[in-house]
This record gives structure tokens, sequence and C-alpha cells, in this order.
């Protein structure tokens, strides 16, 4: 005679037939709002590779890219009733920077919202879709004469959204800013599905806090920014770069030079060997290179191009000028993505502090486990320095000397970012370090605009 089936087994297949149920339901719900070609099991598209978790639910989990900001709302407000983790992404550049995150349930991808909704001329501002790709977005202002002026990592795919979702300035910060000095308005929904608008589409505003700054840098853990409106300026009339090569004492010295004497450069940045011999810019493999760039009217272009060639001119090697240099700062700006299977990481320092700490760093070029592949380029303007290197063979290698780089900076009075790794050498690096005071103002903020920790969880937490 068989024997009887126990009950429990029957329970836990009775459970696990109710969770396939809810899950098919939620499915088309979701379904329904953005259409059912919009859909997609994660493991089924190239975003899978970029989720790093500690957990082994993604497996379960879902893309949905709405084409509207009704559309994201209701997302999320299905997300919110049913308690799933959402990850905000644009072009998904930067899924997994950070920490590992704790829960992927769904990937809401805003790669289909790419309208420019307005551009006024007159008004020195224009609104777009939090999904337009800033190449697109530059090439409409183009049209009238000009630009949004930022240069964020970006190698063609980088939305608007995500570029402020990230807060990352490149070469030509140290002259405009960062992303967060041109937002003046957005439009986000919240982690319960509430939509809330924050500035306005005007320069000047009333006063009060920003709360377009509080986003700006979020990396999609406060909300989903669904429209921006930013203000722009006028195309500079021309653009001149100087490159000169030599020893890194030297160029150092050219650079303190540059930024110190009566002229107005847009970027003076540094670059290591290894990135001035991939981007076509140094003379021989050794050489490190000094960009200089100047944007402007033609005539002022020309004067301080001249000044600052006499300020760079070293015994060794005579620097050159390049005239047509838009494809040198785009391929520059494009290094960290189109490496992106690479272990990089980011430091800010004060400008006068980064001499000692690409110091410490030059040391690590010597190293065989890193010399090989380690690229890194900094701006002497404004302290900020990106590096990237192919992960050694064994990760604590890179967690020891991660570690080092990170206590120089901190001791210098700055910080050092891990951007992307391997998973093992994220669980055994917090990423972003410590962060001092703000950290119970960020858990505060954190608490209150997503009391139940849905919206990219774990991202900002060790």
């Amino acid at each position: 005679m068989a024997r009887p089936t126990p009950s429990r087994p029957k329970t836990a297949t009775s459970a696990r037939l109710a969770e396939r149920i809810s899950e098919a339901r939620i499915t088309n719900e979701f379904k329904r709002i953005v259409g059912a070609p919009n859909v997609s099991r994660l493991v089924e598209t190239d975003l899978a590779a970029k989720v790093q978790t500690n957990t082994a639910e993604t497996e379960r989990a879902l893309s949905i890219a709405p084409a509207t900001a009704g559309e994201a709302r209701e997302v999320v407000k299905v997300a919110a009733r049913e308690g799933l983790a959402l990850i905000p992404a644009g072009a998904a550049n930067w899924l997994e920077v950070g920490n590992p995150l704790s829960r992927t349930d769904l990937i809401l991808t805003t790669r289909r919202m790419t309208k420019i909704i307005r551009h006024e001329p007159a008004d020195l501002v224009a609104t777009a879709e939090a999904g337009t790709t800033l190449v697109e977005f530059q090439r409409q202002l183009a049209s009238a004469g000009q630009w949004l002026p930022i240069d964020p990592p970006d190698d063609g795919r980088a939305t608007i959204g995500g570029v402020v979702a990230t807060g990352l300035g490149g070469a030509q910060a140290f002259a405009y800013g960062l992303p967060r000095s041109f937002v003046i308005g957005m439009r986000l929904v919240l982690a319960d599905g509430r939509s809330i608008k924050a500035g306005g589409n005007v320069v000047k505003n009333v006063a009060g806090y920003d709360l377009c700054k509080l986003f700006c840098g979020s990396y999609g853990t406060l909300g989903l920014i669904t429209e921006l409106t930013f203000k722009l300026r006028p195309l500079p009339l021309e653009t001149r770069t100087i490159i000169a090569t030599g020893s890194l004492a030297a160029l150092l010295a050219a650079g303190r030079a540059v930024i110190s004497g009566p002229l107005f450069p847009v970027a003076v940045e540094l670059l290591s060997p290894r990135l001035a011999e991939y981007l076509k810019a140094g003379e021989r493999r050794s050489d490190y290179a000094l960009l200089v760039r100047f944007a402007g009217a033609s005539r002022a272009v020309v004067s301080q191009t001249a000044q600052a060639l006499k300020l760079v001119r070293s015994d060794r090697d005579s620097p050159r000028t390049l005239d047509d240099d838009e494809q040198l700062w785009s391929s520059l700006a494009a290094v960290t993505l189109r490496l992106a299977d690479n272990l990089s990481w980011r430091a800010s320092l004060r400008p006068s502090d980064l001499g000692s700490f690409v110091n410490e760093l030059a040391a690590l070029e010597r190293d065989e486990a890193w010399h090989p592949s380690l690229r890194w380029h900094a701006g002497m303007g404004d302290g900020r320095l990106r590096a990237i290197a192919k992960p050694p063979v064994y990760h604590r290698e890179a967690v020891r000397a991660l570690e080092r780089l990170r206590q120089k900076a901190e001791t210098l009075g700055g910080n050092l970012v891990l951007e992307s790794a391997p998973i093992e050498i994220k669980n055994e690096f917090d990423a972003w370090g410590g962060f001092g005071s703000a950290a119970e103002l960020m858990r505060r903020v954190k608490s209150e605009l997503d009391p139940q920790n849905l919206l990219s969880p774990g991202r900002f937490q060790s």
C-alpha cells in the first residue's frame, strides 16, 4: 500500500502555486499598463549581466519600459502595492554602481520616454523626457546655437535622466560646473507612485529649498525622474586644445601654471601614459599628456592659446594645438563606458592635493599586476580623478590597493568611490566609504521618501 503523502509538502506546493499565480497576475497587470512587448523577464535581456545582487531572486525579475510618465507612475504604484523592489534606469550604464543591491524585482527603464517637450531659445531653457539621450538633446539645441554645457561619462547612450541621477561631470566641469548646476526643474515619481514637480520652467525661481539638488546624484534611490528642465548656454564660437606630453612632474607643474595664470581654460586634464596612448594623445608610450582646452570667442581663444603655449612648453617636447578637438574630448568622456567590463573608481580631492594622490597612483602603475591595464585621467582645476583597470587575478590584490588609495584620499581630505567592480571585490570593499555626518541625514531623507526601501535598495548600504 502506498504511504499517505505528508501534509507539509502539500502545503509547500500550494504556497508555490499561489506564488506563481500572483506573479502571473502582477506581470499581466504590468503588460496592461505598458503593453506586452515592453515587459520582459530580466534574464532574457542584456540588463541581467549588469545587475549586482547577493540574492538569487533575479530569476523572476522583470524589465519594464513605459512610454510616458503616466505609465511609469502606474507601474510604480503597482510595485509599491506589491512591495516590489524597483530599480530606475535610463541607458543602464550605471545599473551596477554602488554596493550590491539587496533586492531586485523590477528594472524600470525610461528608454522609450524620449520626447523633447519644449525649447525656448530666447529664454535659454529646454525641457525633455528623462529617456532622451544627451547626444540627441545636444543636437536639437545646437540647431539654435545653444548647448547644455556638461560632458559626463557618455559613449552616445547616456540619457539626460541618467546624467542627472548620477550627477557626474567630466573634464569641462572645471569651467561650467556639474549637471546639478543646470537643472532648474524636474518631474518625478516617488516610491509610492505619487508624482511631484520640483523647480520650474524659468531660470529665476521663487526662494526655498531646491528639491532638484536633492535628486541630483541620488542614483535612483529616492525617486524616478521622468522629465527635466535645464538652463542652457550659447555654443562657443570656437574651441582649441593644447596637447603637451612629458614627465608627470613637468606636466603637473605646467598644469598648475595654466590654472594660476590670467587664463580661462574650460578644461585642464592630465592623462596617464596608457590613456594618452589609447586616445592617441601621447608621443611615446611612456609619456603622460596634458590637455588644455579653451572655448569662446575666436579672438579670445587664439590669444589665450598663445599664452598657454608659453607656459606648457618644455625643453624636451613642443606642445601641439588641435583646432578640431571635439572627437578627442568625446573619446575621453566615453572611456569609462567603453571599457565598462573593467574595474573603475573615482576620487575627489582639493586641486592642490591632486599631485600627491597622482604620485600614489603612479606607484601603482609600476606594479606588475596593474601596469598593463591601468588608465586614469585627472582634472587639475577641480581635483576630480577617474581610473580604469582590469581586475587583478586575485581580487584581494584589488581590495588592498583600493584600501590604500582610499586611505590616501581621505588623509588628504578627499574621498574615493568604487564605481564598477566584480561583486567579490564589492563584498569586501564598500563602494562609497564613510559618509560622515551626512549619513544620518541621508538615512532620514530615504526613510521619508521611500519608507519601504523599495527604490534601489542596498545601493548606498554596505
